[in-house]
């Protein structure tokens, strides 16, 4: 363990996956989900026996909860088996939107289990906006790439959302699904024009959960945030039940920096995570980082814990990846504190994603750096690096999890890691201004790529980086504008703002 309390940074927080990222948790499925999920009005053919699972099954849909959709649907089917919609419904549970994950394989068997083609299965729809629905999943699950594939899948919602304006599920996902055409890559324009129609939805209905659900993703970040706050702050009591609906709301408390409220969020939705026997661990290390903003290192500390003691005791993808993760936040937020295992790299093996990975190198490479310990610094770097290229190459293909596949965006943030910790590592070794240049060189490369929401995926915002290494020189205004321009970013961020105070004392 590297000793020391001094601080020191990391990088960026542009684009998380999958909405992100540590979405998905490898628990056993959650096939039930208890408490409110909020109401909609969804006229079916079903037979009355089937309607509370079928209802609760879109609910779910709306939640995000897809291992209890999928039950909820497959009841459906068992209480009436010529039920088309059911059969709709669990092939949707199968295609999880902005997360970047789809089992293609699944999702097309369970249509066919309406019947074998895309023909009988239209003619066992009882009426034309029933079809409608069940085109739409043709055109989902049908030929071509997935990009293709959302592409026909949002006209023909878009078409649906047109040709019956009062069916607002209809128009909650294809809100949904306009979002989900650049798969986990935020598109702002794609994102307002989903978030008009999620908003025309709530004037008609503003307790409709896929309307408020919708409306955060599509606000989700630092400049029309304040649109999505009346969303976030009735989503988690809408759908109390569902642990992501209580987490959601923090994504537009990230991109405010209301941390009291983000903390609340969060608290709540992993309580429901792990009462349910789910590790949570997309809310938990929100929580941590959220609790960090404030200082609070005695509550963040237990929750890393929490992690580490899952994955001594049954090691998965999302708790590996997730504690990866949690760890590069304390080092970075404490500037290496003493903690059981901090600065302890994880085992990445079996997980194709470099994600988390990545960053709590570029944390364990940073933090070393700014205390001094090149060697330390050098050989996170050089894992870093070795990461990254053994990356290239590799299927990019979705998956039914996104664990098990690398993007082109995850390589294209391992490699501003690279050249971002190389400049770190120039500056602590004494030659400052080819460190900044370094830096400065990495966060070009940032500014190509999509804002994303929530805490820095890369665990600091290089802004941030950058405006250390110009306080460390005494050039305070430009220390102040590298700040500034962090905290616009990340507004109310306790490392930014602090040195936006130092660069301006005298």
């Amino acid at each position: 363990m590297i000793p020391g309390s001094m601080h020191a940074g990391v990088l960026v927080g542009l684009l998380v996956l999958g909405a992100p990222a540590f979405a998905h948790d490898d628990s056993p499925p959650l096939e039930e989900v208890t408490g409110d999920l909020g109401h909609i009005d969804f006229p079916n053919s079903g037979a009355r026996a089937a309607q509370p699972a079928f209802l609760r099954g879109v609910l779910l849909l709306h939640s995000f909860e897809f291992d209890a959709a999928r039950k909820a649907f497959q009841d459906a089917e068992k209480a009436d088996p010529a039920f088309a919609l059911a059969y709709w419904g669990e092939a949707l549970s199968y295609n999880m939107p902005i997360w970047g994950e789809q089992d293609l394989d699944a999702a097309r068997a369970a249509l066919a289990k309406l019947a074998p083609t895309a023909v009988q299965r239209r003619a066992r729809a009882p009426d034309p906006r029933e079809r409608d629905y069940l085109a739409s999943a043709e055109q989902l699950y049908g030929e071509g790439d997935k990009l293709q594939r959302d592409a026909r899948y949002s006209v023909a919602l878009g078409e649906m959302a047109r040709k019956y304006p009062n069916d607002l599920d209809a128009r909650a996902f294809y809100a949904l699904s306009l979002m989900a055409l650049t798969g986990t890559t935020r598109n702002t324009a794609n994102y307002m024009r989903a978030a008009a129609e999620a908003e025309a939805v709530y004037a008609l209905d503003n307790r409709h959960p896929g309307a408020l659900h919708y409306l955060i993703h599509a606000y989700d970040d630092p400049v029309h945030a304040p649109l999505g706050l009346r969303a976030a702050r009735q989503y988690g009591q809408v759908a109390r039940g569902a642990s992501h609906a209580q987490h959601m709301p923090s994504h537009i408390f990230f991109a405010l920096g209301l941390w009291d409220e983000a903390i609340a969020a969060n608290v709540a939705s992993l309580k429901t995570a792990r009462d349910a026997g789910h590790g949570g661990y997309h809310p938990l290390v929100w929580l941590a980082y959220a609790y960090l903003q404030e200082g609070r290192r005695d509550d963040a500390l237990p929750l890393i814990g929490l992690v580490a003691a899952d994955v001594a005791r049954s090691p998965g993808e999302s708790n590996r990846a997730s504690l990866a993760y949690a760890r590069a936040i304390w080092l970075v937020e404490t500037g290496g504190a003493d903690a059981p295992g901090a600065w302890d790299s994880v085992a990445s093996e079996g997980i194709v994603s470099i994600l988390e990975f990545a960053a709590n190198d570029f944390a364990r490479g940073i933090v070393a750096a700014g205390q001094g310990h090149l060697e330390e610094a050098r050989a996170a770097h050089q894992q870093l690096q070795q990461r990254v290229a053994a990356a290239r190459g590799v299927n990019t293909g979705v998956t039914a999890n996104r664990y098990a596949t690398v993007t082109s965006e995850e390589i294209a943030h391992g490699q501003t890691f690279v050249v971002a910790l190389q400049g770190v590592i120039t500056f602590a070794s004494g030659e400052r201004e080819a460190g900044v240049r370094q830096v400065q060189e990495a966060i070009a490369r940032e500014e190509q790529m999509e804002f994303e929401y929530g805490p820095p995926w890369s665990v600091k915002p290089l802004d941030e980086l950058l405006g250390e290494m110009l306080l460390t020189l005494g050039r305070r205004d430009e220390a102040a504008v590298a700040f500034e321009n962090s905290l616009r970013a990340h507004p109310n961020r306790r490392l930014s703002a602090e040195g936006l105070s130092a660069s301006r004392s005298r």
